[in-house]
């Protein structure tokens, strides 16, 4: 797609015809870049690689997150503290729900998820990433000391944030978004040269 083309498109009400090709787009972008690889990760044939890309997974998903609060921010990179997107994203979240309930818990998700994985390749203090059935979504190492940290059953986080990539989606479908569909372009139009 053109600038041109995207800047014709109304954000006053969603027509199918118009945001077909700016959703197409959206859609094929961080599905061939970043779900359709970590579904081969996860499903892959060979048990070390399936069983050993937790935390290659949790940073994309990490990175996702705050790409799509780029989207609902209508901003072309994350402003503010580092854990301002996450912050947002977990309240918006239905599946994220209850743990991460305030800004000091965002900025502890930020600083020991997050950052460890994108600057040391590790979480920090307790925190772990696994597969276990016995592991939520997102926890707390010990609730009543979030120093130590998170749990993170890796297979929930990504199958969570990739609901929240679909429901973007939807809700720029629902007429009454106007603005979401504003910054959805805003976002849109940075990746467009």
């Amino acid at each position: 797609m053109k600038k041109e083309e995207i800047n014709e498109i109304s954000i006053d009400e969603y027509d199918e015809k118009s945001w077909e090709p700016l959703i197409a787009f959206f859609w094929n972008r961080y599905n061939k870049r970043y779900f359709y690889p970590i579904n081969i990760l996860q499903y892959h044939d060979n048990f070390e690689i399936r069983n050993n890309c937790g935390f290659l997974i949790a940073t994309i998903d990490c990175i996702l997150i705050e790409t799509l609060e780029q989207y609902y921010s209508g901003l072309d990179e994350s402003t503010g503290k580092n854990h301002d997107p996450f912050y947002s994203f977990f309240k918006r979240s239905e599946a994220f729900n209850g743990v991460i309930q305030d800004d000091k818990d965002a900025g502890k998700f930020a600083g020991l998820v997050r950052s460890g994985l994108l600057h040391q390749s590790k979480t920090k203090k307790a925190s772990v990433i696994n597969k276990k059935k016995s592991t939520p979504i997102i926890g707390w190492i010990d609730n009543r000391d979030k120093s130590k940290g998170f749990k993170i059953n890796r297979d929930l986080f990504h199958l969570a944030v990739h609901q929240e990539f679909h429901k973007l989606i939807e809700n720029l479908k629902i007429q009454e978004h106007r603005d979401l569909r504003e910054k959805f372009k805003l976002k849109i139009l940075t990746l467009i040269e």
